[in-house]
Parts: structure tokens; C-alpha cells; sequence
């Protein structure tokens, strides 16, 4: 028999990141279908706070920001709301956060359904405070009811980095909003290249960080440009490693054609108007622009990088794939996909697989296990404002 209560989100905060957008989708999402939902954030800031659905009640953990502690000190905040709210299921999102949940869990000795939300291959990283963490969720592991995994790929990560069974690791996708994405990339951007019908642009989006590993794009467009003179790139994104990139481009004198606009506020206007979209990564988690670039029609190579990308593209069914760092597989991958593309219409018919509608009837059925049906009709008496923890 499943539990009475809400069904609640624990995250960070609000600001501009994948994790935090999914959240905001599904909490949404679920809400519309007429479930109670509190969204939980130690801090209440940030862009998205305003992409909130007035149907989802927002609980402000008002956590003092402590140097080095950081959300640690949500623990006491936290751990009076389980007491107080007693949600039937609580989803906690990235890796340090679902940690300080367990953490607040034991604390207040509640009964909620612990589920642990995973957006990135563990494994895979190499900062000390990114291995603590993930050796506090493995000693943690124990107390979680269960994982989920946004692909199968890091599903496979969290049994083998975290130590659970496979049982405890369910695959719940990331919903991207595709009409909302088309929408925006039949918007007009402002490069030149993009409204040129004499050049192939191959566009790269995402973070300017190593694990995105743009100089491995930049090498790859090098050889195709040496074929195809008439290929230009795009790498939108901001990130440490722009001075870097930068440099490569110059030192393969590539500088003159490859273009580094930073920040874009509608990424998709140039998703809309590139001939391919080539994602370069080491690793990820289910990477969103590549779901992103198949909504708006354009053609995708990728990397075959754990975890995501062969599952989006159904192991090339919808994209050629190219080993991690194969400079001159990607080039060909992308030069043969210019000379043969997909249909578009394709392409837009896999994007909808990862449609909010899709997606949330995954999560749906996910929470039905543990939550009553029940819980649907207290949502018209949820508060507006709950009270501080």
C-alpha cells in the first residue's frame, strides 16, 4: 500500500543548470496531473524560480550560507520539514544534495521514500571534492529506497560506483519541451554564417570545460575544413577553457572560421539553421542537446562517450557515433553526414520520445508504486506559502 503525503523535490537551489530545468519540468508536470508536489531548496534563488508552476508549492529551506558547508547546513532545516510535511516520496537531485538528504533523513528519523536522482556517470570524475562526494553517497547508499538514472549508461555507473543492486536503479529520462524548442529555433539569431546558404556550419553547444572536449571538436573540424572549405564553426557556450580553445583554433589556423559567440540566449536558433550539430564529450549523463538538435531537424554526430549519447541516437540510428577522442572519426562522421543526411522528420519523431508528456507518464507510473492516488485531491488545499523550517 503506498504512502499519504506529498511527493517533494529536494534541490540546491534554482539557478540555470540541467538538473534544476528536469526538476522544474517534472515537478510541474506531475502537479498538472493534479498530484500535491513540494519543490524543497536550501537556497530560493535563481532564473528558474520563476518557471515554477503556481500548483507546486515551494518550500524555502532559508539555509544560512556558511563558507565550505555550504547546503550542509540544510541538514536542521531540512530534517524539521520531513517531521512536519512527512512527504510520501522525496526525490533528491545531484549527487552532494542527495547526500545531505539521506543525512536529514536519519536526523529526523522519517519514513519517506528516499530516492536518489543521479545526472551524471559516476565514476568519471576527478575533483577531490567530486570523489568525496560520491564516497559519501556510497556510505549513505544503504539508506536510499532506490536510484534513478536519467540512462541506462549511468544506471550501470551508479551499481558499480555506488554498490547497490541493479533492482535498486531505475532509468527515468530527462523531458526536454520540444514544441517549445521548435518554437524558439524559427527564431532569426544574429551570425552572419547562419543566414549564408554558401556555408556548412557544424556547431558545438554546451559548457567550455574539459569534459565537453572541444578541442577535440576543433581538431575534427580542422580535417573537415581542409576537404570542405566551405564549412564553418560555431561553438556557443561559456566556460574556463575559452582562452584554450581559442588558442587551438589559432595554432591550427582555423581561427578565421571558427566563431565563439559565449552565452546565446536561444541556443536553438543556431540548432535551427547548422547543417550538423557535433558533440565532442569524454562523458555525460543523457546529454539534452543532442535531443535538443533532433527536435529542431538537424543532423547529430556524437561521441560514443558513456553515458547517453548511443541511447538518444539508438546507437546510430539517428546519428553517427565516433569513439572519445578520434579526431579523424569524427571529421569523417560528420563529412558523411553533410553528404547524407536524415530525414528530418525523423529525427523530430525520436526527439519526441524525450516530450514532456512522455516522460512524466514514466514518472508517473515511478511514483504510483509508493504514493497514494489519494494524494491527488489534496492538492487543492496544499498551502501557498509554507511554513519555515
Amino acid at each position: 500500500m503506498g504512502k499519504t503525503g506529498p511527493i517533494a523535490f529536494y534541490l540546491p537551489s534554482l539557478t540555470v543548470g540541467g538538473a534544476e530545468r528536469v526538476t522544474v519540468s517534472v515537478a510541474n508536470g506531475l502537479a498538472k496531473r493534479g498530484y500535491e508536489v513540494d519543490l524543497v531548496v536550501s537556497f530560493n534563488d535563481g532564473a528558474f524560480r520563476a518557471e515554477v508552476d503556481e500548483r507546486v508549492t515551494v518550500v524555502d529551506l532559508d539555509t544560512t550560507k556558511i563558507p565550505v558547508l555550504g547546503i550542509g547546513a540544510s541538514v536542521p532545516c531540512l530534517s524539521r520539514y520531513l517531521s512536519a510535511r512527512s512527504p510520501a516520496i522525496l526525490f533528491s537531485q545531484m549527487t552532494y544534495a542527495n547526500g545531505i538528504y539521506l543525512v536529514s533523513q536519519l536526523v529526523a528519523r522519517s519514513e519517506t521514500v528516499s530516492i536518489g536522482t543521479i545526472h551524471n556517470t559516476l565514476g568519471m570524475q576527478e575533483e577531490p571534492k567530486e570523489k568525496f562526494v560520491q564516497l559519501l553517497q556510497r556510505r549513505l547508499a544503504g539508506q536510499a529506497d532506490q536510484f534513478v538514472a536519467v540512462s541506462e549508461g549511468v544506471a550501470e555507473s551508479v551499481v558499480e560506483n555506488v554498490g547497490v543492486d541493479r533492482e535498486k536503479v531505475s532509468v527515468l529520462h530527462n523531458p526536454v519541451p520540444v514544441r517549445e524548442v521548435q518554437q524558439q529555433a524559427r527564431e532569426a539569431v544574429d551570425h552572419r554564417w547562419l543566414d549564408s546558404p554558401e556555408y556548412e556550419v557544424i556547431l558545438g553547444v554546451g559548457r567550455l570545460e574539459r569534459a565537453k572536449n572541444f578541442s577535440s571538436f576543433l581538431r575534427a573540424f580542422a580535417q573537415l575544413h581542409e576537404n570542405r572549405p566551405q564549412t564553418r564553426a560555431i561553438l556557443v557556450g561559456k566556460g574556463s577553457k575559452r582562452a584554450e580553445l581559442e588558442a587551438v583554433a589559432a595554432e591550427l589556423d582555423i581561427e578565421d572560421v571558427v566563431s565563439f559567440p559565449g552565452f546565446v540566449d536561444n541556443p536553438y536558433g543556431y540548432m535551427g539553421g547548422a547543417s550538423v550539430l557535433a558533440m565532442s564529450s569524454i562523458h555525460e549523463g543523457l546529454p539534452t542537446v543532442l535531443i535538443e538538435a533532433l527536435a529542431c531537424g538537424c543532423q547529430v554526430v556524437s561521441t560514443d562517450c558513456p553515458s547517453g549519447p548511443a541511447e538518444i541516437l539508438d546507437n546510430g540510428t539517428y546519428g553517427r557515433l565516433t569513439p572519445v577522442g578520434d579526431d579523424t572519426a569524427l571529421a569523417e562522421a560528420i563529412e558523411a553526414t553533410l553528404d547524407s543526411p536524415l530525414p528530418a522528420d525523423r529525427l523530430i519523431e525520436r526527439a519526441n520520445d524525450f516530450a514532456p508528456d512522455a516522460v512524466i507518464d514514466e514518472y508517473e507510473a515511478f511514483v504510483r508504486q509508493y504514493v497514494e492516488p489519494a494524494t491527488r485531491e489534496s492538492v487543492e488545499t496544499s498551502p501557498e506559502s509554507p511554513a519555515a523550517f
